[in-house]
């Protein structure tokens, strides 16, 4: 049995073992609900033990466009945890830094008023509670990332893009993004003549001429990323090592519901035991912070971002 598992996989376990298949006691909105209860359970016992880096870490580009400062954050991002923010034009690599200094602010100005050289800093804002938080770019961006906006036809489930309009100044690799498209998606190959892209990712959605963007991996957002919580039967849950937890949670929801039905104190003795062994091994998961190496990229950094107070 693959080691991954669907929404369908667990819920029909769930519909089997509570014989529910042709009942509507319980809706599907009602089972992904309770899902989702299980899986946040996990998120936050790997948020308590601090090991996010070994479930969560993930990459996005920045789609720079000239001129333009403040840039929207990656839509899955966890409590805005940004781990690195790091530029590499092909020739030169090196860390934009965060502003956190006592005078930050007046260090942000400086860099606005008199660039630094190629260099950038940034710090993140959140100009209204409605809004979003953003990352804001320091000085404004010299250059463009985003290499072509065409359309095409996606289909849920599928890894394929049909019928795309343009492939102008496309390479294999870049990421490409959209509303039916996962984070962190890039191009596995194309075929200019038959009009396809396939993707590294399926789509999550069937769209018909949906604008995508290709953007180059110029500026990469490392950031820890959310539990994704799966919306059709097709998709794949986090943490499939625990996916008997995840079941016996959903089932011990569903039997709450029923009130005085008999098997709800022998299922909830069997969810804390499981519980128990998802503590457990992502306990011993934790790693010995003494052997963790940060590599050396000082000979990449452009020194001019010293002066301003970067970190």
């Amino acid at each position: 049995m693959s080691s991954l598992k669907t929404w369908s996989f667990i819920s029909t376990f769930v519909k089997r073992k509570l014989d529910l298949q042709e009942e509507s006691f319980i809706t599907p909105a009602e089972l992904l609900d309770y899902g989702e209860e299980a899986l946040r359970f996990c998120e936050s016992v790997i948020h308590k033990l601090n090991i996010e880096d070994q479930y969560f870490t993930t990459v996005q580009p920045l789609a720079l466009v000239e001129g333009r400062s403040e840039y929207s954050l990656p839509s899955n991002i966890y409590a805005n945890k940004i781990q690195r923010v790091v530029y590499n034009d092909g020739s030169r690599i090196f860390d934009i830094p965060r502003l956190r200094q006592e005078k930050r602010f007046e260090a942000a100005s400086l860099m606005d008023q008199h660039p630094p050289g190629e260099s950038y800093g940034y710090m993140l804002m959140n100009n209204d509670p409605r809004a979003t938080t953003q990352i804001r770019l320091f000085p404004k961006s010299r250059e463009t990332s985003v290499k072509v906006t065409p359309t095409g036809d996606l289909t849920s489930g599928s890894t394929t893009i049909t019928t795309v309009s343009d492939f102008t100044s496309i390479v294999v690799g870049q990421f490409i993004s959209g509303a039916s498209i996962p984070n962190g998606t890039r191009i596995e190959s194309f075929s200019e003549s038959g009009a396809t892209i396939v993707m590294t990712q399926a789509a999550v959605a069937t769209a018909t001429t949906e604008t995508v963007t290709i953007t180059e991996d110029r500026v990469l957002i490392w950031y820890t990323r959310s539990t994704t919580i799966p919306t059709v039967t097709t998709d794949v849950i986090d943490f499939p090592e625990f996916w008997n937890f995840i079941a016996q949670s959903i089932i011990v929801s569903c039997l709450k519901k029923e009130l005085g039905n008999p098997r709800l104190e022998v299922e909830l003795m069997k969810l804390k035991e499981l519980e128990k062994h998802v503590e457990e091994t992502l306990a011993n998961m934790v790693p010995d912070q003494d052997d963790r190496i940060e590599v050396d990229t000082s000979h990449y950094q452009d020194s001019s971002v010293g002066w301003y107070g970067g970190e």
